[in-house]
């Protein structure tokens, strides 16, 4: 496995803002596969996400300050939402990188930490039944995740809560405007650019889910 800082460097920053642009996009991504922050031991949590860059950068920075074990699924550079509906964050996957990893043999508990935007790809009882480890699907935003952790792992109203502020939308300017200049571009780059967000209504959508904060039944 691999130790991971929580630090974002200059290379990030700069990274993130090509990301948004649109430059090299299809290959910002980061080797799948289970990555320590901190000083992990047996009894730490799994946080679970997707190998787009940007993701694991903006994960990993929130978790600042903790010992947690950062699960990466190959999700080719799609970030979780997308992959969801593609299926590529989702139960094949997460069953297959529980393998490839060894996690029931580092870990000693059978918990692993999802967002909730991932729920739709993930067969949560199958994980359950195949592997062991139960599913918690933890908050929608990672900026929520340290107060997720620091609540006994309780998800409150506002953190299973989908909003589509100004500045959200502003952040994706950049690569609506690089997608007017390519009007040949397949529509699935969508999914590479986190552009749903640019087709939402200007309000707040309350994201369901029976079982925010608690263990999917197996």
């Amino acid at each position: 496995m691999a130790q991971v800082s929580s630090h974002l460097g200059f290379h990030d920053l700069i990274g993130r803002w090509k990301a948004r642009w649109g430059i090299g996009r299809m290959s910002y991504l980061v080797p799948p596969g289970l990555y320590a922050i901190g000083r992990p031991t047996g009894s730490d949590q799994v946080v679970v996400t997707a190998n787009y860059k940007m993701s694991f950068d903006i994960v990993r920075h929130q978790l600042a300050g903790r010992n947690v074990w950062l699960l990466v699924l190959e999700t080719h550079g799609i970030n979780v939402w997308c992959a969801a509906g593609k299926g590529t964050f989702g139960t094949e996957e997460l069953v297959h990188r529980l393998e490839m990893t060894g996690l029931a043999r580092i870990v000693t508990h059978r918990r692993l930490l999802l967002p909730i935007l991932g729920a739709p790809g993930v067969a949560a009882h199958q994980v359950a039944q195949r592997t062991g480890f139960s599913i918690v699907y933890a908050t929608i935003r990672a900026s929520d995740l340290p107060r997720f952790l620091d609540n006994g792992q309780v998800t409150t109203p506002d953190m299973g809560e989908l909003t589509f502020s100004t500045y959200e939308r502003l952040v994706l300017v950049p690569v609506e405007v690089m997608h007017s200049l390519a009007p040949t571009a397949s529509s699935s780059s969508a999914c590479f650019s986190a552009a749903p967000f640019s087709a939402a209504p200007p309000a707040v959508y309350r994201q369901q889910s029976p079982t925010l904060g608690q263990h999917w039944p197996a």
